[in-house]
């Protein structure tokens, strides 16, 4: 028995299993975590039955049942609140390395085969028992992160595990990397190129949107899959040039869902925004925020307001366009540190973050009233004003200003 807690979805499930004779375990992420002594996720459930028979058996005590992959083998559960995804017991029986036909099979030690990490092949039966085949705690305690099995032949299932491989070494490989996993790695590198960018952005997300990602970045740099998988190189040890993990998340505000792509591009060059954002199919919002990141195309770069400006005593001349141009000016100070291999300091970073711009006092309705006629003149003069303000230091007053004009 262990102490594993077991929700009433999943005590539910256990129950519908031994009715239509068949058993379930919880098993993957939560066990893990658990095993670790890590608050445990999401909890994920197998099932020895087709999942067409599970699923009708859910469905009839009153379950919701939402096919999510029912060709994989997969349904996610719904009741009282939670969500459980269960998956039938497994085998691959054919593999392109992006997706796996499955087909059902009642054997436990077999569906342990098919996962992808030693680690996420520990399972928790209805009475708490825990069936630990490939010694998974074991690679828990002793910090060791290895595939299940041959990692060539895991690899070849699915290539996206090279990332999920990634992703778990800052987290389970404190004792260093295994060496047959990295000779896999580097040998079927070249696969990652045809996974689809959804599926690539979605490890991204995790692994550069984490607190001690070096490790795994390192391992994208080193075993050669930065390239086909975003289509750019990068430079890990940058990651070393940041600020504590929870002082750049906090300083992006309102952006602090893009934090990962903070430090994605701080580990790319200059001009690698468009080549990212089309391999991992970003979001248009998602796209803009990494092209400001970026030192080409933007208004920023046009007016050679770099973030490298960020550093220096004037720095706020410089964040006020920045802000102007809808930008994160802490973000642009961060990425412009890492890139010059220069540390960001924590003091400015906190500043620029917690900066707020004033608003010019020259607006294009003064200029109107003033005679100016509309068209680019009238642009051209704003923008005229908002230098001369700007490098006044923001002290001048509104008739100055006209004044100046």
């Amino acid at each position: 028995m262990t102490d594993f807690p077991i929700s009433p979805l999943a005590r539910q499930i256990f129950d519908i299993a031994a009715a239509i004779n068949s058993e379930a375990r919880i098993v993957g992420g939560a066990v893990r975590d658990w095993a670790a002594g890590l608050a445990a996720g999401d909890v994920d459930m197998a099932i020895a039955a087709p999942i067409e028979d599970a699923a009708a058996a859910f469905r009839a005590r009153g379950l919701k049942v939402v096919d999510t992959g029912l060709s994989h083998g997969t349904v996610t559960v719904v009741g009282d609140g939670e969500v459980i995804e269960v998956t039938q017991t497994r085998i691959d029986v054919d593999t392109d390395g992006r997706h796996a036909v499955v087909a059902f099979s009642d054997d436990w030690s077999g569906d342990a085969a098919r996962r992808d990490f030693t680690i996420n092949a520990i399972y928790i039966d209805a009475n708490g028992a825990i069936f630990d085949p490939l010694d998974g705690r074991a690679d828990l305690a002793a910090g060791i992160l290895r595939f299940a099995g041959d990692p060539v032949v895991r690899l070849q299932e699915d290539a996206l595990r090279m990332l999920r491989f990634c992703r778990f070494v800052p987290r389970f490989a404190s004792a260093g990397t295994d060496a047959a996993a990295l000779d896999a790695l580097q040998v079927q590198a070249p696969n990652l190129a045809r996974l689809s960018g959804e599926r690539v952005a979605g490890e991204c997300r995790k692994l550069f949107g984490a607190p001690n990602a070096f490790a795994g970045v390192s391992v994208m740099q080193d075993c050669d899959l930065a390239k086909p998988a975003l289509g750019v190189d990068l430079i890990a040890s940058r990651l070393h040039h940041f600020p504590a993990f929870d002082l750049l998340g906090s300083g992006l505000g309102g952006d602090a869902a893009m934090l990962w792509l903070v430090t994605l591009a701080g580990c790319t060059d200059a001009g690698s925004a468009k080549i990212l954002s089309d391999r991992l199919r970003l979001s248009r919002r998602e796209s803009r925020f990494l092209k400001q990141l970026d030192s080409s195309g933007s208004r920023i770069s046009e007016d050679n307001l770099s973030g490298e400006k960020l550093s220096g005593p004037d720095w706020r001349r410089t964040a006020w366009f920045i802000e102007k141009d809808e930008a994160n000016p802490a973000a642009l100070y961060a990425v412009s540190c890492a890139r010059a291999e220069r540390c960001v300091d924590p003091a400015r970073y906190d500043e620029i973050a917690r900066w707020s711009p004033p608003e010019c006092p020259v607006s294009a309705s003064d200029l109107l009233s003033q005679g100016v006629d509309k068209g680019p003149a009238l642009g051209e003069m704003l923008r005229a004003a908002e230098h001369l303000w700007v490098a006044n230091d923001f002290s001048l007053t509104k008739d100055q200003l006209l004044a100046k004009l």
